[in-house]
């Protein structure tokens, strides 16, 4: 299956979605190495100002997500996407929609 030669297209279609995704208004940074991302939630963009840790907003965006088949990893306000290196382009695209509508609902309400 060469599943290492293959990353390289997967690599640079979960960078298009997270620069779509970092434009977010509640997105403070995203960071990316591979395959794993961050994506870090902040209740103030221009001063980065991060939620309160009670709020749990990142946890919030995981089990959203969740209800659409989607497993992520929340980190205090961080996001973190680790999809298997078998993923496929179609499931990149599940994923990170799939992020982007939880982030939406659980920031502006």
């Amino acid at each position: 299956e060469q599943t290492l030669a293959g990353l390289g297209p997967k690599i640079a279609r979960l960078e298009e979605h997270l620069q779509r995704i970092a434009r977010l208004e509640h997105v403070g940074n995203v960071r990316q190495r591979g395959l794993i991302a961050g994506i870090e939630l902040v209740r103030d963009r221009s001063t980065k100002e991060a939620y309160p840790g009670a709020e749990k907003r990142a946890a919030q965006v995981c089990e959203h997500t969740r209800s659409e088949g989607v497993l992520l990893r929340p980190l205090g306000n961080v996001l973190v996407i680790m999809p298997p290196l078998a993923v496929t382009l179609d499931q990149l695209e599940r994923i990170c929609a799939a992020v982007e509508r939880a982030i939406f609902v659980v920031t502006e309400t």
